[in-house]
Parts: C-alpha cells; sequence; structure tokens
C-alpha cells in the first residue's frame, strides 16, 4: 500500500561537488542519481585527489551552473562545461585555459577541475591512505567520539575508507539525498534563532510534506520507497551530516548553532540517502507517495539495537585501522 506523504518543493542539481547548485523545475532520475549531479570536482593536485568543502570549506561559497544540459551516461570530455562564479562576482568556464590557476589562487591550494572519470579508472578516485577514525574526525570537526554510522552499510563504509568517492561518481554516499519540511520545522522549533533554510543541507528532492507536524518524517521512510511519477526511490539510510551546513553559503551565513542542534537532537542526522530503482522524470509540484517496506513494523522494534551493535563494531574497526597505520 502507497501513501501520498507530500509534494516536490524543490529539485537540486549541483554541477561541480561542493559548490552551490542549479534550483530546477524538472529532472531527469537515472540509476546513477539525478543527471549532471556532481559530474564536476575539484582535485587536490598535491595529494593527488578528489577533495570537498570538508577540506576546502570555501568551495561552499562559489556557484555552479551548466553551459548546455548533461546528459545520461556523459562523463570526461563529453560533459558540458560549468560556469563557476566566486563570492565577488567574478566568474570562469571550466573549459578555459585559465580556469585551474584562478581555483587554485581562491583556494591557495594547487588544484584543478575534473570531470567525471569512467568507473573503470579506479587508481582516480583511490585516497592515499585508508581513512580510519582520526581522519573521519577531522571531516566531522570533532575531537568527541563520532557520530553514530550504523545508517552506511558495510559494503558503502569499505568503499569509502579507500575511496574518496564512490568509484564513477563523485556524490558522497549515495545518489539522491531528500529532505522533508518537517524535519526543517522540527528544526526551527528546537533552536528558533538558527538558520534552518532547506538548501543548507543540499538535498537533491526537497518534499514539501502534506500533513505538518514536528518529526523527523524521513527518518521513518527508510526501508521503503517513494513513487513519484514513474520514478522508484529505494530509501537506503539516515544521511550522518558533517559540519559543511553551518558553514557560509552564497546568501547564507555561517551558523554554528545549526550543528549544534544536529549534534544535541538528532545524532548529527537529518534527510536520507536513496538510490534508484525506476528511472524517470520529476517536476515541482509532482505528488510523493512511500510505499513502506513489507517488514516494517518489525524492523522498528530490532533497529535501536541492530544500530547499537553495528555502530560499535564500526568505531571499532576504524580504531584498528588507525593503529594498523602507526605500524
Amino acid at each position: 500500500m502507497k501513501y501520498q506523504v507530500g509534494t516536490v518543493k524543490e529539485l537540486w542539481r549541483y554541477p561541480v561537488k561542493s559548490m552551490e547548485g542549479e534550483l530546477l523545475s524538472k529532472a531527469q532520475i537515472e540509476k546513477l542519481g539525478l543527471v549532471g549531479d556532481r559530474c564536476w570536482a575539484i582535485r587536490d593536485e598535491i595529494k593527488n585527489e578528489t577533495s570537498s568543502v570538508r577540506v576546502l570549506p570555501k568551495l561552499l561559497q562559489c556557484t555552479a551552473r551548466y553551459h548546455g544540459e548533461p546528459s545520461i551516461g556523459q562523463t570526461g570530455s563529453q560533459m558540458p562545461p560549468v560556469a563557476i562564479t566566486f563570492p565577488d562576482g567574478t566568474s570562469l568556464n571550466s573549459r578555459d585555459s585559465s580556469a585551474n590557476s584562478l581555483l587554485s589562487e581562491f583556494l591557495n591550494k594547487t588544484v584543478s577541475i575534473r570531470a567525471l572519470e569512467p568507473r573503470s579508472n579506479w587508481r582516480f578516485y583511490r585516497l592515499k591512505s585508508i581513512d580510519g577514525e582520526a581522519a573521519l574526525k577531522k571531516q566531522f570537526n570533532t575531537k568527541e567520539s563520532l557520530p553514530n554510522m550504523a545508517s552506511i552499510s558495510w559494503l558503502k563504509m569499505l568503499e569509502l575508507s579507500i575511496f574518496s568517492t564512490p568509484l564513477g561518481r563523485y556524490y558522497d554516499a549515495y545518489p539522491l539525498h531528500i529532505v522533508s519540511s518537517n524535519s526543517i520545522e522540527k528544526l526551527k522549533s528546537l533552536e528558533p534563532a538558527g538558520d534552518f533554510q532547506s538548501r543548507r543541507f543540499r538535498p537533491n528532492i526537497y518534499i514539501e510534506c502534506s500533513v505538518k507536524n514536528e518529526h523527523l518524517d524521513e527518518f521513518d521512510w527508510v526501508g521503503g520507497k517513494l513513487h513519484i511519477g514513474s520514478t522508484i526511490i529505494k530509501c537506503e539510510s539516515r544521511t550522518v551530516r558533517c559540519l559543511m551546513p553551518s558553514q557560509p553559503q552564497p546568501n547564507l551565513n555561517k551558523d554554528s548553532k545549526v550543528l549544534r542542534t544536529l549534534e544535541k537532537h538528532t545524532g548529527r542526522h537529518l534527510g536520507i540517502n536513496a538510490t534508484v530503482l525506476n528511472a524517470g522524470m520529476i517536476h515541482q509540484g509532482d505528488s510523493v507517495f512511500w510505499e513502506p517496506e513489507s517488514k516494517y513494523a518489525i524492523r522498528k522494534l530490532y533497529q535501536p539495537i541492530s544500530d547499537k551493535i553495528k555502530n560499535s563494531l564500526i568505531h571499532t574497526t576504524l580504531k584498528m585501522i588507525d593503529k594498523l597505520g602507526e605500524k
């Protein structure tokens, strides 16, 4: 059985990883996510790794727009170029010969802008060293314990400890990120002085909920499916948040209250990660239906215990990686 949970209020595409993206009226969804999403990224030429806002926070102050529409399956030289606008209003074209030098000057680091490499070029995505607890604490900007990581699958954790992003893509972990309006309203009620605009959390799909409440609605959708027209989306896991939402972005100031609220009330989670079961076109205003998993009630009972055990094992493994690296 399917239940209507809301409508599509916003669709976002982020041409360059960690930069502000484009608000769309419609979007083609393919198996690998929203077409054109995070198909360019900034590469640290000294470390020879794909970088992100966790390492280069100034990236979030830039805006990226496509010159021309991307198509399904495009990579490398096939990708349409992007226009990148700096905070002072100046801009560059990713195909310009001066693009890398201008980006390096702005970021105060030797970088280049790179389009997606195919999945087969696994060396391009490989990290210099396997990431353990210390590396993740740096990413999450914490000296205390890491957030609960149980929402991420074992295979995904393994992949992201070896590679900067999933092979053949530049998104952090999963193809789609979804946030609901009720979750944003919940945060506002918890900290009225905080600036909880939806775009701080960089969703691909922002859903306006049909029934207003102060629940983190999308957490309940995990394990089930969302139906939007002919598109079917699998709700995979809660999204663990790094420091990105609290950082300054175009027309958004830095707000440390954002991260503190997430830390205190949601265990640093907001929104959900998703994969695509059936491709299709999504429009603003489309109705969104949720189909619970068949064992939804049973999972709700055992999930807290399962998550506690899994999280403990993940943290132990991350510590072991650090110890092996010291030898």
